[in-house]
């Protein structure tokens, strides 16, 4: 059967697609059709294109833990709306509205307000225009697993979900030490903000029954009772996990300042896409680690420099003879040469049906230029930030069996206890060789002469993020660049069990990058 269109013509599309985010966008007006239910589906579908792409955060956390005033925050700090479900309950019991009504008496009794009664609360707020305009920070929403698959039926799926994780005997400890002066209604901390020492006022001073150990415990019991049910109701790459175990009164400005990081790291998407990933960074960074597990995950193709001097070494090629005594340090090599190569390794059908992922290539914005110029351009770049201090150590505590080839790191290798000599020169692995390039003089110049990754790859890659006009980011507006900076400061070489200490922990962050959409920024180095 005939191809609906040629590869490269499908290829083509796709990336095109992919750059402008047209899943996404056709996502985004399926779901606000279906809250909507236009009569007029055409003149709805005009109007949708004509705004700006207006996107959702919901803040959840233990009872009474702090997180109202972070959304409170964030929403500031995003230009968006901050939508409180607890001021909207004690609004709609205020003015004794239909919903207010019936939620009263749950609350009298200290249990939680039937789902359909807060699901009507939130969505007729989110279906505000100002909401639909600037976006929204969801604070304490959705509480059960029950809520959280109502506001996703109703076509509102947030971009990010933070959960606060904070230990329970926090809470406690901080609730059953508030008291409050009911003459002034002000409220004490017997250890963070004490009473004053007048005997009048500490007499006075009564425990809320909400506050006592027994009452703060059962509303925790009943939040962590619900809190898997969320977890299953959105997919894992909208979920982050902040973990505070001091609480967030007191550290605010930290635990703020990690939501931010987080939330701007670009949207989650649903997006069909052939993966074509470049892994940058400096020599030591974890690039070719990072690397392996991308090919192993996604089922692309891994290319390095190294990987195509040997597949021409392999082959008896005569390119494969010039470079081969580049094999060990292909950074070496000429640049000529090795793009070369890359490319007709990326024309490859393998790489054409599967996608791909570089490995430390291309390093300089001359080198991203010239695969340009060949027509290869990523959709994703992911940037390792490890400091030269950790890189400098990992390289230079690295040894290798020269019969097996097999690296290891002496900062995270035990000393084998048996040791095969067919395969091992030595039981001490502070015997072992070390390659020419891993010697202190060879990796402190390497470093020094390395150009800086971040610079370099956003001069060919990268962008600005776009700041609203009050001189925050916007929350609904697109940066220009595919970069994501992926901090590698847990990534190891291999031990003795072909095991990459902190491996999981740094690739569960670059799994969320690769699924996020394409247009992220990076911040630029001063």
């Amino acid at each position: 059967m005939n191809e609906l269109l040629p590869k490269d013509r499908a290829a083509s599309l796709a990336s095109y697609a992919d750059k402008h985010e047209l899943f996404d966008l056709f996502q985004s007006i399926t779901s606000r059709m279906v809250m909507e239910r236009p009569d007029d589906v055409i003149q709805f579908l005009i109007e949708q294109l004509q705004k700006p792409t207006a996107q959702g955060i919901t803040v959840i956390g233990p009872p009474s833990s702090g997180q109202a005033k972070i959304a409170e925050q964030l929403a500031l700090h995003l230009d968006a709306v901050h939508i409180s479900a607890g001021r909207l309950l004690a609004t709609a019991i205020e003015r004794q509205t239909s919903l207010g009504t019936q939620a009263r008496p749950y609350l009298e009794r200290g249990e939680y307000v039937p789902d359909n009664v807060m699901l009507g609360l939130v969505t007729a707020r989110l279906q505000d225009p100002e909401v639909g305009m600037r976006g929204f920070v969801l604070e304490g929403f959705p509480r059960t697993k029950e809520q959280a698959k109502g506001l996703i039926c109703r076509g509102i799926l947030p971009e990010r979900v933070v959960v606060f994780d904070i230990p329970d005997e926090t809470i406690v400890s901080r609730l059953t030490q508030t008291r409050i002066d009911p003459i002034t209604n002000r409220m004490y901390h017997l250890t963070l903000d004490p009473p004053p020492q007048n005997p009048t006022i500490l007499s006075r001073l009564i425990q809320r029954s909400t506050d006592t150990e027994a009452a703060v415990r059962t509303r925790l019991n009943q939040y962590r009772r619900h809190l898997f049910g969320i977890y299953s109701s959105f997919d894992k790459e909208r979920l982050r996990r902040l973990t505070l175990p001091d609480g967030i009164i007191g550290h605010e400005e930290e635990a703020l300042k990690e939501v931010i990081t987080e939330v701007g790291k670009g949207r989650v998407t649903r997006a069909p896409r052939m993966m074509k990933v470049v892994v940058g960074g400096l020599p030591g960074s974890g690039k070719t680690s990072v690397a392996r597990m991308i090919e192993k995950e996604f089922d692309v193709v891994c290319v390095s420099p190294r990987t195509v001097i040997l597949e021409e070494l392999s082959l008896g090629t005569g390119i494969g003879k010039e470079l081969a005594n580049y094999a060990n340090s292909p950074d070496d090599a000429p640049d000529d040469q090795i793009l070369q190569l890359i490319a007709i390794r990326l024309k490859r059908q393998d790489c054409v049906d599967r996608g791909w992922v570089l490995d430390g290539y291309p390093r300089t914005k001359a080198q991203a230029d010239a695969l340009t110029g060949k027509g290869i351009i990523p959709n994703r770049v992911l940037l390792l930030r490890a400091s030269p201090e950790t890189c400098f150590t990992r390289l230079t505590q690295r040894r290798y069996d020269p019969l097996t080839n097999r690296m290891i790191n002496l900062a995270t290798t035990p000393h084998p206890e048996v040791t095969n000599p067919l395969h091992y020169p030595s039981t001490d692995p502070t015997t072992w060789p070390v390659r020419p390039i891993d010697t202190p003089s060879a990796v402190q110049n390497r470093l020094q002469a390395y150009p800086s990754a971040q610079s370099e790859l956003s001069a060919a890659y990268g962008g600005g993020r776009t700041v609203s006009r009050q001189g925050r980011v916007a929350m609904g507006r697109e940066g220009v660049a595919i970069m994501q900076a992926v901090d590698a400061e847990g990534v190891e070489s291999e031990d003795l069990n072909g095991n990459v200490p902190g491996m999981e922990r740094v690739f569960e962050r670059v799994r969320g990058a690769l699924m996020r959409g394409g247009n992220i920024a990076v911040e630029k180095e001063d």
